[in-house]
């Protein structure tokens, strides 16, 4: 099946009524009535008209209708759509979820770094504490992330030069559909979504196994929710949460721009200049930490490949263009 008719699949599967897509449970029902309530609360404070907000996000006002009565099922891609057609975070249009112990994550890896912050009395603020929190977790997982983006672009390189695929495997072990549609892909917000649970997955030490038995599904399916091969359903999203020991706004990624804007609204809370010193020495430290991070992961990963083209045989020239590891081939 080609991506335009996957993406048109997806397409009617969200314009699709329950009675297509078998009998909700109840507390999917609650759920979606909720969600919809709080569609109905934002797009009313922008007076806009059922029909208004179909138009921004293309579709029908019957199905605008549906969605606030909690009669049709809001994918989370959708919500995105909606969200920004209401100019609103899409946190604004999730409901509260009672979950077990929300800052439980706070105790797990990383605890040491945040007790730099702790160790300042005056922030009392659990929110600011949380910020700092993502920032060490965005740290931990840097080096991850540096490693497979210099793989795709190595893997981009040998493609340009006419290496085959299975050359480029061997190499980089990368398949073809992970690196050809990797900048689509790696920019969706299912694959944001993805890579946000398999961060914090990996940060509780719980494997794809481990989750899945939590929340009674495949250790396929979690590989596919982190690989953003397939949309997390709302309701499995508060599972995948509660699991997590985190609350769902943890998961639902937000724009770069919005995140940043959030940090500086909690660095300007801080009145006492030593501890806004304080929190800004600890965030550049962090910044600059993960810059370092990517900037030795990317050499090492170049050299690898290096290695790896070479002992199956490509040329020096090819390497060199390739990968850029000029140093290591001689």
């Amino acid at each position: 099946m080609r991506l335009e008719e996957v993406n048109e699949l997806l397409r009617q599967m969200e314009e699709t009524p329950y009675s297509d897509h078998g009998r909700p449970t109840y507390i999917e029902m609650k759920l979606n009535y909720k969600v919809g309530q709080k569609v109905r609360s934002c797009r009313l404070a922008k007076r806009y008209t059922q029909k208004d907000l179909a138009s921004k996000i293309g579709t029908k006002y019957q199905v605008i209708l549906q969605y606030e009565k909690g009669k049709r099922k809001i994918s989370i891609r959708r919500l995105y759509s909606i969200a920004e057609a209401l100019s609103v975070s899409i946190i604004d249009l999730i409901p509260e979820h009672t979950i077990s112990n929300e800052n439980s994550y706070l105790e797990s890896e990383g605890k040491e770094i945040l007790d730099l912050v702790e160790k300042y009395e005056k922030i009392e603020n659990q929110e600011l504490r949380n910020v700092v929190y993502s920032l060490i977790t965005s740290a931990q997982a840097s080096k991850e992330n540096s490693r497979k983006v210099t793989r795709i672009e190595v893997a981009k390189n040998l493609v340009k030069a006419g290496i085959s695929v299975e050359i480029i495997f061997q190499a980089t072990g990368l398949s073809t559909e992970e690196y050809s549609n990797a900048e689509e892909k790696t920019t969706s917000v299912d694959y944001r979504m993805g890579q946000r649970i398999k961060k914090l997955r990996i940060m509780r030490k719980y494997t794809q196994e481990d989750l899945a038995k939590k929340i009674s599904t495949t250790r396929q399916k979690i590989s596919d929710y982190e690989q953003g091969n397939i949309a997390v359903p709302l309701e499995k999203l508060y599972e995948i949460a509660k699991a997590l020991s985190v609350s769902i706004k943890d998961l639902l990624t937000r724009r770069h721009s919005e995140a940043s804007s959030g940090l500086i609204e909690k660095y300007r809370e801080i009145e006492d200049q030593e501890l806004r010193n304080g929190f800004y020495v600890l965030i550049k430290s962090l910044s600059e930490g993960m810059e370092i991070i990517a900037g030795k992961v990317k050499k090492a990963e170049k050299a690898e490949i290096a290695k790896n083209l070479r002992r199956l045989g490509i040329s020096i020239d090819i390497v060199s263009r390739t990968t850029g590891a000029t140093e290591l081939l001689f």
